[in-house]
């Protein structure tokens, strides 16, 4: 996988749980094979809009995390919409785009000088 750290989004697909394998083959028919799923998760999307996995409303949704190029995204999302377009209309699907500071995907080839100091470091404070 080539991306170029610096200039990258990270994409975040939250979809019906029983789309997931649905949305997993349309990845691969576009060659997007680099993405985690989380699946199984309860939410609430809005008013009247809750899937909580229990015997009143069943199901659970997936999420979808991927890292795309930055250049790449509005391609990315115009072949989702496709795909949205294909969906029942009861199937809830959201789309996140984020920006990404940096992308490192392999700790030990980024040049990185590493640090085995054991000094402490304040992590939540900004004054140092």
């Amino acid at each position: 996988m080539v991306v170029d750290r610096k200039n990258t989004k990270r994409v975040v697909i939250y979809i019906n749980d029983s789309q997931k394998n649905n949305l997993q083959t349309f990845l691969h028919s576009i060659g997007f094979h680099y993405y985690t799923i989380q699946s199984k998760l309860e939410g609430s999307w809005e008013h009247g809009i809750r899937h909580l996995n229990n015997h009143v409303w069943p199901g659970s949704e997936a999420v979808f995390h991927l890292i795309v190029s930055g250049f790449k995204v509005e391609l990315l999302l115009k072949k989702l919409k496709s795909f949205r377009m294909g969906l029942p209309d009861n199937v809830v699907m959201a789309v996140l785009v984020c920006p990404l500071d940096d992308f490192i995907y392999n700790m030990m080839s980024v040049d990185i000088e590493p640090d085995d100091s054991t000094e402490k470091v304040h992590w939540l404070k900004d004054d140092e």
